[in-house]
Formats: structure tokens, sequence, C-alpha cells
């Protein structure tokens, strides 16, 4: 038998990038967290190109102990006595133009806030053969709040939906040779190379190059705007999220601002997340509350220190207990916000992005697939005045300067569809529990077919879209549903009617729609009702006679 081949060691290399303007306070910030830089043994440094060596290593006690030590501990006649320590280590290499940190142990806690969100999946349009991807996880702003979805493959294609956004894949290296067998990448890229961590000089050099270089493919992101570049647009971001956080209302079957997932990313790394608390803090205020993170928690926290959101958004902190008594390091409140807004701008990871080319070329993509049909004249034709009259004449006209034209309006098209009139009533979404959260199922019924009547501008237009899902959701296996008035009815047409206040022209084509937040939840609901084989239109109506 012949003797077998010896097979070289091979090390794991996650690999983060930083950008350079914020190396010296990432440094300050691991100086900060206890970690020491450490003398390097340069007998020992190969292939070191242009890069300047650091290392920075952790080994601070756990003060916190073990919750599980001590709970065996409780049960054993004999005591488990231990000594906890927290170790961590980064290895910066860093030249005139990039900055790469490579992490161990908890590390990738400290680097998150400094990295590039984009590194990874940018060495994933360069160096995986994303025709035989094995695991990846796409992120979706469709809906109310965002979703995270892992599917693991072997050896297919990479997959995303219209407004999904790949944050992590793992596939075959297009150069088994130079990179190795298999890459990760999520928020870091992973590696496994035979060179020690003061031979990858070289490495590195051929990664800076290659992700410098143009991608054969174009991924859906979303990219973080720089803060000083973009300081008074971030400003005004802030000023819009504080207004959306105090006219918040979670009584609102479409209510979401905060979220807390079970699972979150930490470069490549999946962290279970079962919480059981969290703690606010700020301005030296502190207070805890048992339970799931609610904007309503975040609320009584303000009113109770008498505090500003609009002036103190960005220094309210958060820490989560995932454990007993075990937390997560503090991290500001909007690090846990998801928002997104109509100029193609979100918070992600408290940060604001925007989405590129790719990701609204993809929804567009979906949403084309949707008719619409203008109604200048006609049954669906709105007038302020005819309807005013109507209300006056049938009973239900409101002495009150702000009219509900919504009502007006729905009872006028049910009474020439004879129609089912559901608007204004709302239905509780749970029967079984306190009947806290109500929605209502639609505005009108008739003939299989659910209308959903907004009146507004495009922006607004996606409530109408968040109540639709919300139906959606409560539909049986048979796409059947109960309405108030207790009749069981099916669903086989979502028809909108979507009605312009301050629009004078006409929709000829979906790109005249300007507003992303609209378009993508209008594009997340189709995917859903396809697979309920449930079709999907919009009439566009408008509010002024000079429309042309």
């Amino acid at each position: 038998m012949p003797p077998k081949k010896d097979t070289p060691s091979l090390y794991d290399y996650n690999i983060y990038r930083i950008p350079l303007e914020k190396k010296e306070s990432f440094i300050e910030h691991l100086l900060k967290r206890q970690f020491s830089p450490l003398p390097l043994d340069e007998t020992k440094i190969r292939n070191i190109e242009n890069f300047r060596l650091d290392l920075f290593f952790c080994d601070k006690d756990n003060n916190s102990g073990s919750t599980w030590i001590d709970l065996l501990s409780d049960c054993s006649l004999t005591t488990l006595d231990y000594i906890l320590q927290i170790y961590g280590a980064a290895l910066v290499y860093s030249n005139e133009s990039i900055c790469f940190v490579i992490s161990y142990g908890n590390a990738h806690f400290y680097i998150n806030a400094f990295c590039d969100m984009n590194f990874g999946i940018s060495v994933a349009e360069r160096l995986i053969d994303l025709e035989t991807v094995k695991a990846q996880q796409n992120t979706s702003f469709g809906s109310r709040l965002n979703k995270s979805f892992f599917d693991y493959f072997i050896g297919a294609s990479l997959t995303y939906r219209s407004g999904e956004v790949p944050s992590y894949i793992k596939g075959a290296s297009k150069d088994i040779e130079q990179w190795g067998t298999t890459i990760n990448c999520g928020t870091s890229a992973q590696f496994k190379w035979e060179e020690k961590p003061l031979e990858i000089g070289k490495k590195l050099s051929l990664l800076e190059t290659a992700i410098k270089s143009h991608p054969s493919i174009m991924l859906p992101r979303l990219t973080e705007l720089n803060e000083s570049r973009n300081e008074a647009k971030i400003n005004e971001l802030f000023h819009e999220l504080s207004l959306a956080i105090k006219s918040f209302d979670e009584n609102e079957a479409n209510a979401g601002l905060l979220c807390i997932p079970t699972f979150y990313l930490l470069g490549t790394r999946v962290i279970q997340n079962d919480i059981l608390g969290y703690r606010f803090t700020c301005q030296h205020k502190r207070r805890a509350y048992v339970g799931d993170l609610t904007i309503a928690a975040l609320l009584d926290f303000l009113k109770i220190y008498d505090l500003d959101i609009e002036t103190c958004i960005r220094d309210i902190n958060i820490t989560i207990e995932y454990s007993n008594d075990m937390w997560t390091p503090r991290k500001p409140l909007t690090n846990y916000m998801e928002y997104i807004n109509s100029d193609n701008i979100c918070l992600r990871n408290g940060k604001w992005c925007i989405f590129n080319k790719s990701y609204l070329r993809r929804i567009m993509q979906e949403v084309n697939k949707i008719t619409f049909t203008n109604h200048t004249d006609g049954l669906f034709k709105f007038s302020r005045d005819k309807l005013i009259k109507y209300a006056k004449t049938s009973g239900i006209y409101v002495e009150q300067k702000r009219q509900p034209m919504e009502t007006y309006y729905n009872n006028f098209i049910a009474e020439q569809l004879n129609a089912v009139c559901v608007h204004p009533t709302s239905t509780p979404i749970d029967p079984t529990e306190n009947k806290r959260y109500h929605y209502e199922i639609c505005d009108l019924y008739v003939e299989n077919t659910m209308y959903f009547v907004k009146i507004g501008k495009t922006a607004d237009f996606a409530f109408a879209v968040d109540q639709a899902m919300q139906t959606q959701e409560q539909l049986d296996f048979n796409n059947k549903i109960t309405l108030p008035n207790g009749n069981s009815v099916e669903a086989k047409n979502f028809h909108f009617i979507l009605i312009f206040n301050s629009r004078k022209t006409l929709v000829e084509k979906w790109e005249d729609i300007f507003s992303i937040n609209f378009l993508l939840h209008l594009a997340e609901l189709k995917r859903m009702l396809d697979s309920r084989s449930i079709r999907i239109d919009v009439a566009f109506s408008y509010s002024l006679e000079d429309v042309h």
C-alpha cells in the first residue's frame, strides 16, 4: 500500500476590511476594551509586500462568571471551581490604501462598528463561483420588518428575489489553488490557507487587487452613506426617524420599527439570540425591561426621564440579555431599528445605507409584471365635490374641517359594485388573545375580489400594501377568510385603487413612481400572492382636474 500523501495544515482566516479613515479609531477602541499591543517575531514574517503588521491581544477576566457552571455546581456534592477569561485578538495588516483585520476570539464584537459592511459580498462577487453556492442568507426589506432567510444547497446557483439583498454566501472558490476550496462571505470573508498569520501579506495584496477589480456580476446591495460627506443628509434622516418614533402607534397592524432577530450574523458566524430582557441607557439614565423590545417601552423610558427623542436619538444605547445574566455589548438603539424611506435609503445595523441599481432593477423586474390602469373618468374617477354631495345625500356626511374622503369613496364604490363595504371596520388579528391588535381585512369585497383603497401621496400607498400583506397572512389554505359581517369568503384577486392627491401627470410606466418603499412592498406582496395563485392589479385615480 502506498504511503498516505501528507495533507498540509490549513489555518482559518476571518478577514474584515476597515476603511483607512477608521483605522486609528478602531485601534483606540480596542485599547479601551483592554486589548494590548504585542511585539511580533520579525524572523517569522514572510511575504510582507507593502503591509505594516500590528497585533492586539486581550485576556481579561470574565467577571460575569458562568450561570450553567453555577447551576451544575449547586446540583453536585462537589463544587465546580473555575476561572473564566475572555480571549480575543486582532491582527492588523495595513498600507497606504487599505486596511485588513484578521479576527480571533471575541474581537469580532468590536470590529463590526468600524468595518466595511459590503466587503464580504464584494469578495463573493469576484472570488466565489456563484453557480456552486453551498449556503446563503438573504435579507428582505419588503415587509413590515426586515426578514432573514437561510438556505443550504449542494452546488446550487445563488438565488435572490426582488427586494432581497444577499448578506451571506458560502460557495466554491473560482481559483482553488489561490484562495482555497471554499470561501464564506458575510460582513467578513473567511478563507482556509496554508500560510501562517505572519505569512499572508502576498495573499492580502492579491485580495486587495481583486476587490478593486470590476466584478463579472453586480449583486443587489446596500451601501453605507459616508458620515463626513453626507453629514447634512444623515442629520435629516435621524430627524425623520425621530418623528416616526414620536408618531408610532403600536396598535396598528403594520406597526414595526424595532427588530431583534432570533439570530444575527457576526462576520461569517451565526449567533443565536433568545432574548429575556433589555436595558436602555441615555445621558447617565438607565432602565431595564423584561420581554420583547417595543417602541412603547422606548417611549416609556423617554417619558420617565423627560428625554426628547429628537435631541437624544443617537445617545440611546441598549444591551440585550440573551441568557440568564449574560448581556450583549452595549450598542446604539439604532442598531436594532429597521427603517426605510422613499429616497432608497434604509437603516441597517445602525448605519444609513442606499440601495444600488441592481437592487432597484430586480424590484422593477417584478413590479413590471403587475398590470395597472389609469382612471380619469368612469367608475373609479375621484371627485371631491361629487363625493361631498354623495355623502350629504346618503346621510354619512360629517360636519368637520377634514372630511373622511376614503369613507365616502368606499361607500360610493360599494354601492356601484354592489360590494360589501368593510372600511372602516377592523378585525382582531388573533381573536383568542386580548384582541389588542386589529387590522382591516380589506376596504371592499365582491365576487372573490378584495379591494384596497388609499388616498394620498405615492409613499402613503405602501400602507395599503401592508394592509394587504396582513390580510394574505390571515387567509387559510383555501384562501378563505371571515369578514366582520360573519361571511366566509374566498380571495382570488387583490385589486388596489390608489388615488393621488397631488400628482399632475398620469403614470405611464412603473418607473414613473418615485417611491422605492411602495414598489418594494408591492413586489414582496406579489411574490406572496403568486404562491397562493391570487391575482394582483392596480387602478390609479387622480384628485386633480388638470391631470394630463
